[in-house]
C-alpha cells in the first residue's frame, strides 16, 4: 500500500504539492532534502507523511507540472 501511495498523485495532498513547488522555486534546498521544510510549514504532518508526500511529488513531478502549469 505504501508503495502505491508514493507512485500516485493524491488529490488530498494538493496543498502540500504546491508547497513543495514553492520550496523548489525558492532554491532553499535540494529537493531530496525538502521533507523537513514541508513538515515545518505544515506542523500537523508526521515525518513519515512529509516523506511520503515528497516522494509522490518527486515521482509524479511531470504530471503535476502539467496539471498545475509549473514552469
Amino acid at each position: 500500500m505504501e508503495k502505491e501511495t508514493k507512485n500516485t498523485i493524491n488529490p488530498e495532498w494538493e496543498e502540500y504539492y504546491k508547497t513543495l513547488e514553492n520550496i523548489r522555486r525558492s532554491g532553499i534546498c535540494n529537493m531530496w532534502g525538502a521533507s523537513p521544510y514541508l513538515k515545518a510549514l505544515h506542523p500537523k504532518l508526521s515525518s513519515k507523511e512529509s516523506s511520503d508526500i515528497l516522494m509522490s511529488w518527486i515521482r509524479n513531478y511531470d504530471a503535476l507540472n502539467q496539471k498545475y502549469g509549473w514552469q
